[in-house]
């Protein structure tokens, strides 16, 4: 009966050690917008825990480059002055 405790404990020890899901890339979370937001809102309910996995890097790299894509693809508003050059 002890022997079988204590293969119990070490098979809940070592399922607690093994990673949650497969690791993905940035480019898997830049093409998957809807799992690139899930993993950030997983991330910031537990930084303690999931804040420095694989995930959670690509994730966030993911993230800084959508919006800094989506920073400068901003359309620029026309000029008020009709000829700098010659100011």
């Amino acid at each position: 009966m002890r022997r079988l405790g204590f293969l119990g404990l070490v098979a809940l020890t070592l399922a607690g050690c093994s990673p949650a899901g497969p690791a993905h890339d940035k480019a898997y979370y830049l093409a998957h917008a809807d799992e690139r937001g899930a993993m950030l809102e997983r991330c910031r309910n537990d930084p303690g825990g999931l804040g420095k996995s694989a995930n959670c890097v690509n994730a966030m790299a993911a993230a800084g480059d959508v919006e800094s894509n989506r920073f400068w693809d901003l359309k620029k508003p026309r000029s008020r002055v009709e000829n700098p050059s010659g100011l």
